[in-house]
């Protein structure tokens, strides 16, 4: 936001300035030439502007990164280096620039990013290993730290927060990590977390920008299984063809399922929507269980009892399109 100058009014004023003369400024014709004096003073001003300690410009940083609400700021203008031992730290957004005593060095944060995802192992308590993650990564910034240990932080913070679907976490490290990828030749598993990328396009409903980014594709990155496991669902998803997303969904590779699992109950929604209308008087379960995507009708059972579908009979075999389209709101 900004607020617009009020400026004076126009007419005398500027007429009685044309007439008026400064007496520190030589004129010829209608050009005004600024005398020595007005010059070098105009230069000492300058000087002082620029000439701005580690510390201020640590600040302006600072400012600039509170303003835009998060941690996409480069400090690469800085040279500072953490002097704290703990492993252990509050993550606080930084309201003015911090001291040395203050931030942890990388050798405190490897040591840290080990104890932290060891106590994920012990206790799977998210909150806080989110947070600490978080303040290993503002560590990281502070001190433009962007090498594979970098890449190693945002993986692990990224992976966690697919496995508890919190896709605002995982959306900020994928984002950092396309930096850190590109500062840093064979660093992390870059082929992997692209599948990642595409299948987060999914999530967000970005046809434009997911077909973007499949177009660019190189020779290498398309054969890769990884990439061509997302390339397929997103080519099943655009299509429209539920059956073979659902498919794809069961034998998604390494974290994919945990980033589909964000966005498998709304398709699942959507295609339900479809199957009563077409399967019209009557679907059975078994079909229902196999086109979306569900192992067993056990399984598929509790989703349709979720929506208070109608069924033909109390055995739960099939279901009643009609009554179920009044019944159910999708």
């Amino acid at each position: 936001w900004y607020q617009r100058r009020v400026r004076g009014g126009r007419g005398q004023n500027q007429q009685k300035q044309k007439q008026e003369s400064t007496p520190d400024s030589s004129c010829i014709g209608n050009i005004t030439f600024d005398t020595a004096e007005k010059k070098e003073g105009r230069a000492n001003r300058f000087k002082k502007e620029i000439s701005m300690s580690n510390n201020d410009t640590i600040s302006t940083m600072l400012e600039s990164a509170i303003k835009r609400g998060g941690e996409e700021v480069h400090f690469s203008d800085t040279h500072l280096v953490g002097t704290m031992t703990s492993l252990e730290k509050p993550y606080l957004r930084l309201t003015c620039a911090p001291s040395p005593d203050q931030v942890r060095p990388e050798s405190i944060l490897v040591k840290s990013l080990s104890h932290i995802m060891n106590k994920w192992k012990k206790e799977q308590n998210y909150t806080f290993v989110c947070e600490q993650l978080k303040s290993i990564r503002q560590d990281l910034i502070i001190q433009n730290i962007k090498n594979a240990f970098a890449v190693k932080v945002y993986e692990c913070h990224a992976r966690i927060a697919m496995e508890k679907l919190d896709t605002t976490e995982y959306n900020q490290c994928q984002t950092r990590l396309i930096d850190l990828y590109a500062s840093n030749d064979s660093v992390g598993n870059p082929l992997e977390f692209l599948c990642y990328r595409i299948l987060y396009y999914i999530y967000i409903s970005n046809n434009s920008d997911a077909m973007k980014l499949i177009a660019q594709l190189t020779p290498a990155q398309k054969s890769n299984e990884d990439v061509k496991f997302a390339v397929n669902v997103f080519n099943a998803w655009s299509s429209g063809n539920y059956y073979r997303f659902f498919k794809l969904y069961l034998v998604a590779p390494k974290m994919s399922g945990y980033l589909m699992d964000s966005y498998v109950q709304r398709e699942r929604n959507s295609t339900m929507k479809i199957l009563i209308k077409s399967y019209k008087p009557t679907i059975s379960v078994q079909r229902i269980s196999d086109l979306l995507g569900y192992p067993d009708t056990q399984t598929a059972l509790v989703y349709l009892d979720d929506l208070k579908v109608v069924y033909t009979n109390p055995s739960k075999v099939k279901l009643d399109c009609k009554q179920t389209i009044a019944s159910i709101d999708l």
